[in-house]
């Protein structure tokens, strides 16, 4: 497919999207090539990596190991 039967593709699908999230994530990634590979993390994420920072400092956590039991004891239940 050449470049511009994918700019068509693209553009037709994003004017179907309605979800912010999705175009900030688009947005993301274009800002990201255009600006040579700097990283602007969205700020929703920002809000849950840094409440997982929190979690690991305060050492509350739970080893992986624990959490792979769990789930198999959940999908084999």
């Amino acid at each position: 497919m050449s470049t511009v039967e994918l700019k068509k593709k693209v553009l037709e699908r994003l004017e179907t999207v309605d979800k912010a999230y999705l175009l900030e994530e688009i947005l993301g990634i274009l800002d990201i090539e255009s600006k040579g590979g700097i990283v602007k993390i969205p700020e929703h994420y920002k809000e849950k990596l840094e409440k997982s920072i929190a979690q690991k400092e305060s050492d509350n956590t739970i080893p992986n190991n624990e959490v792979e039991e769990s789930i198999e004891k959940w999908l084999y239940k």
